[in-house]
């Protein structure tokens, strides 16, 4: 979709886009010297891996790829931040893999302390180099985490230069980004990403009369806005604001002419908010089951068994059983459907068995969906991805990765025992089929972004988190000109809401809710309840408020929680959280003042990776009993950065001032030991969630640090709950102030006694 733009203002758009005219002649031009001593920041998995500083505090952020490492010279690397990437240079590639990550150096280096190819340099630690004299190798920088292939670029490295000629800027992308006609003002931007000086006299002329003449010789650095006195015929004022100067669906104007418009990049944000504060709510955990594979969610039948349905992302659920077993059989084993994965090689992956969602009449009619990345086949999508969109460049890899289903399946009570499972019959249907394009730029994970997350809302029909086709920045392979998630006729990026009951839909596999935002909309897709999402991994409806929460994993600095509304646009890829977003670096910039975008939906809370967070995990409004101090909060978390520890969140005050704090997690406020894949809920509101740690996944429930439940009949019996990490202790005394107390200690967090029905029996449990 495109923003809401009046006729009006996109002819004005175009105008000034359209309407440079070059008299200029071109040429290459030259990345500036690198300084001596480069500063490192924390790395990522797209862009150049690293924020690169000029200065130790990490205020001048730079591209590495603009300057040029001589050779004969020496450079410092300093590491200021972030543990989570170590930094080390190759230029042998691995014999094993071919590839320059984990590569050997061909000369040597200094540092401050021991580091080699696979451990790398970490915060507060540097590397000197001197680049040999009759260097001729390409010098590579990578992380050297082991799985972490992707995180390969190279340096610009060369000879001297002999003289001081000039580079000669690319002058077509001088733009007139604001006109204030009765002030005689005119503001130029260069939307170019080097750096240098015109070679001849440039006149820029827009079809409304305005024009400027910028002599030669003039310089302008990559992005830089200059401002200029020109004398101007009549009074309008006039200004634009670039999200993305490529694409012209992205230029907005200011409201007023206070602010200047510039390139939001060029006030680069690297601290956008602040730290996630300590929460007042502390926590327990218990370790339900340990020891699965690849577990991202569970399911709770609510059939009177006591089950628990446990999804694997290889392509099974399994049934934990009310005494805590495992049953041999599988509930659903799709696993030799779905693409090839690589879980098994680099550990992580985002296809496979995604999501289950048990009908709400599941415990009588054995009906349940799941979302699966199913192999391509000969089977025929609903919804393909554009041709136009592919990239055909010679690359030995599909252009389309597999097709993500969504299955409805029906299991027959054979046996007449009441409940479904392993025993049964099953029928499957395929009710909706669509294309997810390969990852170009990571194609050793095939496909990412794929979302997955199914639920029914409490109107029993079936909402679906699709995420926008991956890559990074929504550009590349299978994405179109202003970026799925923003265009509302394309299935990718979206919150999608279908009846399964119905047949209204194209195929005829099922239905189209009546009241969906987009029923009547002559272009738009009618199946999706909101869009411009990322990657909408989970997302959940409060069931005492209707109100539906998700959450959208970020780019590369941003992650946020949505309060969902029927027809909004979520504002990626404008907007990466609340801030503006530059599709062509991947950086969040601000604007003084800047501008609103019309019709564009901002996250009820975020944060940053500030505090080494990676990625927002979505959750669920607490409806419990257990813990009466998060009823109606928001329970969430973040994955962590791709080893242990993960992160436990609360929202608290959603209907006045949401504020997103940590939870306390146990007496002594200790680390997780895994990190946080996705959250769930039981019957009865409790939530659950599910980590991989140690090369093994388990499923924790949050669980007050110490909690008594006492029932008083013929005899008192008691039930104890309290996290598994904390000595819990119960104290039983007919003293008031349990000064002559009889302790029991609590193992596992978890106790069940009766005592003799006794006057003046008094009971305690403390957590310590």
């Amino acid at each position: 979709m495109t923003l809401n733009v009046s006729h009006t203002l996109r002819s004005l758009l175009n105008i000034l886009l359209v309407s440079t005219i070059i008299t200029s002649a071109l040429s290459a031009q030259t990345p500036d010297p690198a300084p001596s001593d480069i500063y490192v920041g924390n790395g990522y998995f797209s862009g150049e891996y690293y924020d690169f500083f000029t200065d130790q505090a990490g205020n001048n952020q730079v591209d590495i790829s603009d300057y040029v490492f001589y050779i004969g010279n020496t450079y410092t690397f300093h590491k200021i931040s972030g543990n989570n990437h170590p930094f080390y240079l190759s230029d042998i590639p691995s014999n094993s893999s071919g590839s320059y990550h984990l590569g050997t150096l061909s000369f040597s280096i200094s540092s401050d302390s021991t580091i080699g190819q696979s451990d790398g340099i970490r915060s507060s630690e540097s590397m000197t180099l001197t680049i040999p004299a009759s260097y001729s190798n390409t010098l590579y920088y990578y992380c050297t985490k082991l799985f972490h292939t992707s995180m390969v670029a190279s340096l610009n490295v060369d000879v001297l230069p002999v003289d001081d000629s000039p580079s000669y800027l690319n002058s077509s992308r001088l733009i007139i980004t604001e006109v204030d006609r009765q002030a005689d003002y005119i503001e130029v931007t260069y939307f170019g990403d080097d750096s240098g000086v015109l070679e001849a006299d440039t006149t820029i002329t827009n079809i409304l009369g305005d024009s400027i003449t910028l002599a030669s010789n003039v310089s302008f650095s990559a992005g830089e806005t200059k401002e200029y006195v020109s004398s101007l015929s009549g009074a309008g004022h006039l200004q634009l604001i670039a999200l993305d100067a490529s694409n012209s669906d992205y230029w907005v104007p200011a409201q007023d002419g206070s602010n200047k418009g510039y390139f939001f990049a060029e006030q680069l944000i690297t601290d956008p908010l602040p730290d996630v504060p300590q929460g007042e709510i502390a926590i327990g955990l218990q370790t339900v089951v340990s020891g699965l594979s690849h577990l991202i969610g569970v399911a709770d039948p609510n059939d009177g068994t006591g089950r628990l349905f446990l999804v694997e992302q290889e392509g099974r659920v399994r049934v934990l059983n009310s005494d805590s077993s495992i049953s041999p059989n599988n509930l659903i084993d799709v696993a030799s459907s779905l693409t090839p994965l690589v879980l098994g090689t680099i550990g992580y992956d985002e296809r496979g068995l995604l999501g289950l969602a048990l009908s709400p009449s599941f415990a009588t009619d054995g009906t349940l969906f799941f979302y699966a990345s199913y192999s391509k086949g000969s089977a025929t999508p609903d919804f393909t991805v554009s041709p136009q969109t592919l990239i055909m460049d010679g690359t030995d890899y599909d252009n389309i990765d597999h097709h993500s289903v969504i299955i409805k399946r029906t299991i027959t009570d054979d046996n007449s025992n009441g409940i479904f499972d392993s025993s049964d019959s099953f029928v499957d249907n395929e009710i909706l089929r669509f294309e997810q394009p390969t990852a170009n730029s990571f194609t050793f994970i095939g496909s990412n972004h794929n979302g997955g997350h199914l639920f029914f809302d409490t109107n029993g029909l079936l909402m679906v988190a699709i995420g926008d086709g991956g890559d990074a920045n929504d550009t590349g392979n299978g994405h179109v000109a202003i970026g799925n998630g923003a265009d509302a006729t394309n299935i990718l990026g979206t919150l999608i809401r279908i009846d399964p009951d119905g047949s209204n839909s194209v195929n005829g596999k099922y239905g189209i809710p009546a009241d969906n935002p987009f029923v009547t909309h002559p272009t738009y897709l009618p199946e999706i309840y909101a869009y411009g999402f990322r990657n909408p991994w989970t997302f959940s409806q409060d069931a005492a408020t209707g109100e539906i929460y998700s959450s959208d994993s970020g780019q590369n600095t941003v992650q946020e929680v949505n309060r969902v509304l029927p027809g909004k646009n979520y504002g990626w890829r404008a907007k990466e959280g609340s801030f503006l977003f530059d599709p062509v670096t991947g950086n969040i910039g601000s604007l003084y003042n800047a501008p609103t975008i019309d019709g564009l939906e901002d996250p009820i809370v975020e944060y940053d990776h500030g505090q080494g967070y990676a990625n927002i995990i979505g959750g669920h409004i607490y409806r419990g009993s257990l813990i009466p101090g998060l009823q109606g909060a928001y329970i969430c978390g973040d994955y962590g950065p791709f080893q242990p520890p993960g992160e436990l969140f609360y929202v608290e005050g959603l209907n006045n001032t949401p504020t997103l704090k940590r939870f306390q997690i146990g007496v002594t406020d200790r680390e997780l030991l895994s990190d946080v894949r996705a959250f769930s809920v039981d019957a009865a509101g409790e939530i659950y969630f599910v980590g991989n740690s140690n090369g093994q996944s388990s499923l924790y429930k949050i669980v007050p640090l110490a909690h008594i439940e006492i029932n008083a009949t013929d005899e008192v019996e008691l039930t104890v709950t309290g996290d598994e990490e904390s000595q819990i202790t119960l104290k039983k005394s007919s003293d008031l102030d349990f000064t002559n107390s009889e302790d029991t200690a609590v193992l596992d967090g978890k106790l069940n006694l009766t005592y003799p029905l006794e006057d003046q029996a008094f009971f305690k449990v403390v957590a310590e």
